[in-house]
């Protein structure tokens, strides 16, 4: 755990340092709204996602209204699941569906966000 831990402190300081200035879109945000899924999509929380992870995975999708909002979410999200390798990516396609939001990507390193 203290590794997720450390692990997800320097994905907030490179998520920080990449947002540029302006942008409505913010992957310290979106990083905030998903770190309680860590957990679940790790394989260590269980069957389903737990009630704190939906509710963030749904103000994300919320906060992303537009394309380019989508694509710099979708790239966040990319560099997340980089940064976790012990992510599963069964749980983390279906963390979306699970949590009742649809969108066009999922939580992947090799996921095409131009898409």
């Amino acid at each position: 755990m203290k590794n997720t831990f450390v692990g997800f402190l320097t994905l907030l300081a490179i998520m920080l340092l990449t947002v540029e200035p302006g942008q409505s879109f913010s992957c310290n945000d979106a990083t905030n709204q998903v770190a309680p899924c860590l957990g679940y999509i790790s394989g260590q929380g269980g069957d389903a996602p737990p009630s704190e992870c939906c509710n963030g995975v749904r103000a994300l999708v919320s906060s992303v209204p537009t394309t380019p909002d989508r694509r710099a979410a979708c790239e966040c999200l990319k560099g997340v699941a980089a940064a976790f390798p012990a992510i599963k990516d069964d749980l983390a396609n279906s963390l979306f569906k699970k949590c009742g939001v649809s969108v066009e990507f999922s939580i992947s390193k090799d996921i095409n966000c131009q898409t």
